[in-house]
Order: C-alpha cells, then sequence, then structure tokens
C-alpha cells in the first residue's frame, strides 16, 4: 500500500535572500535583535533567524534596516532551536490587512 504523499503547493512562491532586519517582539519585557535575518521571502510571510526565543502565535515586528524605518506586523507560524548554533529558525506570516494596504 503506497502512502499519500500529495505535496500541497505554496500560496506564493519564495525568494531566497539573507536581508538584514530588526525583530521586535510586543511583550511586556520589550525585547529586540538587530542581528535577526531573513532567509526566503514571499509575499505573505518568511523564513527568518534570530537569537530571540519565538513561540507559534506570538507577534513579531519587522524592521527593514533600509530606508523603510516602519515595523510590519507578523505572526509566528512555527518555530525551531538549532541545538548547534542557538539560533532561532522561524516561520512567519505577515499580517494580510497591511499586505492589502501595502498592495
Amino acid at each position: 500500500m503506497q502512502a499519500n504523499t500529495a505535496v500541497i503547493p505554496r500560496r506564493w512562491e519564495r525568494q531566497k535572500t539573507e536581508t538584514p532586519i530588526r525583530l521586535v517582539l510586543d511583550s511586556a519585557h520589550f525585547k529586540t535583535d538587530n542581528s535577526a535575518t531573513i532567509l526566503d521571502i514571499s509575499l505573505y510571510g518568511a523564513f527568518v533567524r534570530t537569537s530571540l526565543e519565538l513561540v507559534r502565535g506570538q507577534w513579531v515586528g519587522v524592521v527593514s534596516k533600509g530606508d523603510f524605518p516602519h515595523a510590519i506586523p507578523a505572526q509566528v507560524v512555527w518555530s525551531r532551536e538549532d541545538d548547534y548554533s542557538h539560533w532561532t529558525f522561524a516561520g512567519i506570516e505577515f499580517m494580510s490587512e497591511h499586505m492589502e494596504k501595502a498592495a
């Protein structure tokens, strides 16, 4: 009996990158990571590397280190810590309301 191995296509194509960003947590204890990096990005989300501990469902702000100083609100979809490097890798989804205004 063969297992069902259907692949669900992504909603949007991802673009590989290594873009430095600042990641900001919206919590009681304001935390920020100026060494965070986007490793790939699509219209509705990104794969990031950060020194912050992130958990699924947590809200974060993504701030470009370039000419756009405003935070883009996003939610953590998944995260895991690399045991060797102690970096946290996470998938984040940008808020759809924000993306509709930018379009």
